[in-house]
């Protein structure tokens, strides 16, 4: 047995006096004690833009909002801009017609009027807030003023659209099913249609059509695909297709206007194989055609601008808009756009705006 006194062998020498934790930084006679040195600094809260640029949205006087946020270490919290078509080269803090900080991931923008942004957050909110008021301060037009805000999701929203032919309603989805139609015409954000089992499978997409503010079109990673009518008292829901043999996996939806490809009962859905499939709303559970985009990576977005139909990639990231003139003829291809590519716009007639992970912003013009 060892003697009471080797216990005093192993005590820490009274010589040993390092010195304060944030004076340790690269003190190497103390190395195993610098991970107090990282634990006791302040973190770095400063407004940025963040490495992670995950939504963009653009109203029709061609005004931009983005979403950036920091998806590292154990704190994720996100900042949302504004920017005039002017300032996209040359995007800062700075030069931001407004900004604002959220203690949470800022994962959605979209315009609903030209003065009006609906914002996602990661806490499963949805805001709704004026960015543009000449009464509120004539000096400074562009201010933020938060006009309504709810938790009508159990989860994050991870899809949003707003109704063209009705700019203040809008419609959100969250993976676990749950839908909510949203009215803004009132003096708050008010959900008028709500359901929380829009799908057994992972929902994925949702996508709502340019003629009419009663219906839109969702899908799930099952291969389902159903058309909504929130004229109806209860949620209401037909399956415009259902994959019988268990092979497909939907990713994507966009629904055509009447001027845009083959008009506007046409829904346009992309897989994980990287094709693009056409339903027509008037013959339902049936694929009217069907197109490879992509040999690699699923499609991940579907964005339509008159006759060009934009398909977006992931795994690799990439970019391929194709003519619905000219037989869907791919008349621009890019590769390797981002590290991850998040979201898109079309910023006019022949220029579509990329942004992701990695390279933030890349601009393709058709021209």
């Amino acid at each position: 047995m060892f003697p009471q006194r080797s216990s005093e062998l192993y005590r820490t020498p009274d010589t040993h006096q390092p010195p304060p934790a944030l004076e340790l930084a690269g003190n190497l006679e103390y190395p195993n004690l610098n991970v107090a040195d990282l634990n006791a600094r302040l973190e770095n809260l400063s407004p940025r833009l963040h490495d992670c640029w995950d939504s963009i949205a653009i109203n029709e006087q061609q005004h931009f909002a983005l979403a950036t946020n920091r998806r590292e270490g154990g704190h994720w919290w996100g900042m949302f801009f504004g920017y005039g078509h002017s300032q996209l080269n040359h995007m800062t803090v700075d030069s931001a017609d407004f900004k604002l900080q959220a203690e949470h991931t800022v994962n959605i923008v979209r315009y609903a009027e030209n003065d009006v942004l609906l914002v996602a957050l990661g806490d499963t909110r949805l805001q709704a807030w004026s960015t543009y008021s000449k009464v509120r301060n004539p000096q400074s037009p562009y201010c933020l003023f938060l006009v309504g805000e709810s938790h009508a999701h159990s989860t994050p929203i991870s899809q949003l659209s707003v109704f063209k032919a009705d700019r203040q309603r809008a419609v959100s989805g969250s993976a676990d099913g749950t839908l909510n139609v949203w009215d803004l015409s009132g003096i708050d954000l008010v959900s008028s249609y709500h359901s929380r089992t829009a799908h057994t499978d992972k929902m994925t997409a949702l996508a709502t059509p340019s003629a009419s503010a009663d219906k839109f079109v969702t899908c799930d990673r099952g291969g389902c695909a159903r058309i909504w009518d929130v004229r109806a008292a209860a949620p209401s829901s037909t399956c415009l297709y259902a994959d019988s043999t268990h092979v497909l996996s939907f990713t994507s939806a966009a629904w055509a206007a009447a001027t845009e490809l083959q008009g506007d009962n046409y829904v346009y859905i992309g897989d994980y194989d990287g094709q693009v499939h056409t339903l027509d709303i008037r013959v339902p559970r049936k694929l009217a055609e069907t197109r490879e985009y992509f040999d690699k990576g699923h499609v991940s977005q579907l964005l339509i601008n008159g006759p060009y139909l934009a398909a977006m990639s992931n795994l690799p990231a990439s970019v391929k808009v194709a003519n619905a003139q000219a037989n869907y003829e791919f008349i621009y291809t890019h590769q390797d756009t981002h590290t991850r590519l998040t979201d898109a716009v079309w910023s006019d007639d022949s220029t579509l705006i990329t942004i992701g992970h990695g390279r933030k912003m890349v601009t393709h013009s058709l021209k």
